[in-house]
């Protein structure tokens, strides 16, 4: 992973974004030493939220909960807190 304070990044952050998207990199971004964010690609992201809602219902199941039945998107919708 690659590492840019925030100040360094601020004038490539066009370039480090087109860099995490084709290359499926990630980019840390330093405040003082401290990581503050880290870029990924919107395919990364949508892959990281599909296996959360999937680990939620999982362990619902798990524990014996049930509810209605819904469509993935509606499930993620719930899990993650998105508007309809």
């Amino acid at each position: 992973m690659d590492t840019y304070p925030i100040t360094e990044a601020r004038n490539k952050l066009g370039a480090l974004a087109r860099q995490v998207s084709a290359e499926q990199k990630h980019v840390a971004l330093t405040d003082r030493g401290q990581t503050m964010a880290v870029l990924i690609s919107p395919a990364e992201l949508e892959e990281l939220e599909y296996h959360r809602v999937n680990a939620e219902y999982l362990a619902r199941k798990a524990r014996g909960g049930s509810g209605p039945v819904v469509s993935h998107d509606e499930a993620r919708r719930r899990v993650l807190g998105e508007a309809s």
